[in-house]
């Protein structure tokens, strides 16, 4: 297959590549999240460090999998587990995880140091990773071997006009390219099961497809939650119906490869839908629907950023992995050209032409991967909430 562009990346010795090299505090219960905070206080001008972790005492095999699913992710150079000591979650098994992998790895229990000893025990920890991670052998990484989550959030009248189908146009360019994307929101594709049925790769793909539809159709119609917001009326959305065509309209044309659960890999490149939905009731702690909880679980899966699309606004970004974030209504960008990546309103106005425009986007996209920090990062933003689900 013909090359993108290359850029340099992180080499890790279990061959994947990152695109940052981050030293990753992970908290295994609430009760340890202010001391990994604390920790990472030591380090305020070191934009390379992230908070993530579980909020609950209880646990089940999917959060332990999304513990260790970051603890080992490519772009991720240094793991410190930080664990109370009574909670179900075992720390130890994460940290051996992340060793096995060969990311640098280490535990503190608190409830062995008291907070503030513990405190500052993870910041010589995480001093000495710091050091350590500037020895990280790099590699070249071409465009194509990454991995992209690809979200919206706020829509507007102009998403799907604009933003969406600039989306929708990278993702057909880089799946060609031999890339790989991820796309989820099945909840906004209420109305569409016959259009991205007919888009599936094969019989077998197409019944999953159909599956997934059904489920969460099926909660929708339970609860009468349909995913339009006050906001998305503001902007000038109408429909369900008007919103899912615009929301799909980011996972271009190309054929669909594949169901994927919380924490699943792809198997091959190309374009992938990821089920972000409980399979059962029976969680064992609370569920927070929003954007930035939902793209992370695209890192789960392997990508390396995420492309996030917004009408109304958007300031968030994720511990991990960067997003970059779009909108293709100019009044936004000019309100949060502060907080947004890139203006595809220029689509709307004429000023460019879709070539023109799709080829400074995938320039943006490069730079980021490069390791030019995204807007979000640059103003330090870390958002999103590990759920509990339980999944067949």
């Amino acid at each position: 297959m013909e090359k993108t562009c290359e850029i340099r990346g992180f080499m890790r010795k279990d061959g994947r590549k990152g695109i940052r090299n981050k030293v990753l505090i992970l908290y295994t219960v609430s009760c340890a999240a202010p001391t990994a905070r604390g920790i990472r206080a030591c380090f305020e001008k070191n934009d390379n460090i992230d908070v993530l972790g579980s909020e609950g005492c209880r646990t089940n095999d999917l959060m332990r999998k999304k513990l260790t699913g970051f603890a080992v992710h490519p772009n991720v150079g240094a793991v410190l587990v930080v664990q109370n000591g009574c909670e179900e979650t075992d720390g130890a098994e994460i940290v051996k995880a992340a060793a096995d992998s060969g990311r640098l790895a280490e535990r503190i229990l608190i409830q062995e140091y008291g907070s503030r000893r513990a405190t500052e025990a993870g910041r010589l920890i995480v001093s000495r990773f710091i050091q350590e991670l500037k020895h990280t052998p790099t590699a070249p990484v071409d465009l194509s071997e990454l991995v992209f989550g690809i979200e919206c959030g706020g829509s507007d009248f102009t998403s799907g006009l604009a933003a969406n189908r600039l989306v929708g146009e990278f993702t057909d360019y880089i799946t060609g390219h031999g890339g790989t994307v991820i796309f989820e929101e099945m909840y906004e594709a209420m109305g569409l099961k016959s259009l991205l049925t007919g888009r599936c790769a094969s019989d077998k793909v197409r019944q999953q497809i159909a599956a997934t539809y059904d489920k969460f159709y099926r909660h929708a119609m339970e609860t009468d939650q349909f995913s339009i917001s006050p906001g998305n009326i503001r902007g000038g959305l109408t429909t369900i119906e008007e919103k899912s065509m615009g929301a799909v309209a980011k996972s271009g044309t190309v054929p669909i490869e594949g169901v994927l659960k919380i924490t699943q890999q792809p198997a091959h490149p190309g374009l992938w839908h990821l089920d972000c939905m409980a399979d059962s009731e029976l969680n064992c702690g609370f569920s927070i629907s929003n954007d930035a909880s939902s793209t992370l679980m695209f890192l789960l899966s392997g990508a390396h950023m995420t492309l996030l699309t917004t009408g109304r606004g958007h300031v968030i970004s994720n511990p991990v992995g960067p997003v970059i974030k779009l909108t293709g209504n100019p009044d936004t960008y000019e309100r949060l050209k502060e907080d947004i990546d890139f203006n595809a309103g220029v689509l709307l106005t004429g000023e460019k032409s879709r070539p023109e425009v799709l080829e400074d986007f995938l320039k943006l996209i490069v730079e980021t991967a490069g390791g030019k920090r995204c807007r979000g990062e640059l103003n330090g933003h870390s958002e999103g909430v590990l759920n509990y689900e339980v999944q067949f």
